[in-house]
């Protein structure tokens, strides 16, 4: 099957490590089994206490089991070795070198995003339109296009629409599940790489609303002409 995302690792040896995706074509979840997940992917080792499964659900966590496919493999990398990262999707490919860490928490950032997990499912069109190694300025704008466009969706079919403070809330829900989910990784790995570019993503979502709150004053020159009476 012809993967709709690739990524490449060129580590500092020359070899290469290779994570090919496919997505659901519809909502853009990831369209991959895990046939036998580690006992540390089961739900109820180190669950999020917000959990939507309490009591009663699958057995593996969602985002841990689809994380559980990449860490193997890089459980021998240091953060801050560098190496080339190439990602191929069907209409371009980047390519930049990156520490293993940068490369990494972009990697598991679709990885989450497109899990499964309740929780996450509100970040399913970034990484529709994912974006690797995307600095903070431009996650931000994506977020925030990304907010107003289901704002759009929610008013067309009647629902009320949220306020900015629920999408905060929303960042906040994933703080929880960064946390619990470097708890799961360092009771099984040996390498700091997974956990630290967990790190890397929970960093963006504790300090969103600094971003926001800071950032988005910055880009409103670009707005101008549709500010124009």
């Amino acid at each position: 099957m012809q993967s709709d995302l690739l990524y490449k690792f060129t580590l500092p040896d020359e070899r290469v490590l290779t994570y090919s995706f496919q997505f659901d074509g519809e909502r853009y979840q990831l369209d991959r089994e895990v046939d036998v997940a580690e006992p540390w992917c089961e739900l109820h080792f180190q669950q999020c206490s917000h959990c939507p499964y309490q009591g009663s659900g699958p057995k593996y966590c969602p985002a841990a089991s689809q994380l559980s496919l990449i860490v193997k493999e890089v459980d021998h990398l240091v953060s801050y070795d560098r190496i080339h990262l190439r990602v191929e999707s069907k209409q371009r490919t980047i390519e930049q070198d990156s520490s293993v860490q940068e490369a990494v928490s972009s990697l598991l950032g679709l990885v989450i995003a497109s899990c499964g997990c309740p929780h996450t499912e509100f970040l399913l069109p970034m990484a529709r339109f994912h974006l690797p190694l995307a600095s903070a300025e431009e996650t931000l704008w994506r977020a925030c296009g990304n907010f107003l466009l289901a704002q759009h969706f929610k008013s067309e079919s009647g629902s009320s629409t949220e306020l900015l403070s629920d999408i905060l809330r929303r960042y906040e829900n994933l703080e929880v599940i960064n946390s619990a989910l470097v708890k799961r990784l360092k009771s099984q790995i040996n390498s700091d790489a997974c956990p630290n570019a967990i790190v890397l993503l929970d960093n963006y979502a504790k300090h969103f609303p600094h971003y926001l709150e800071n950032s988005i004053n910055r880009l409103k020159p670009l707005y101008a002409a549709y500010l124009m009476p």
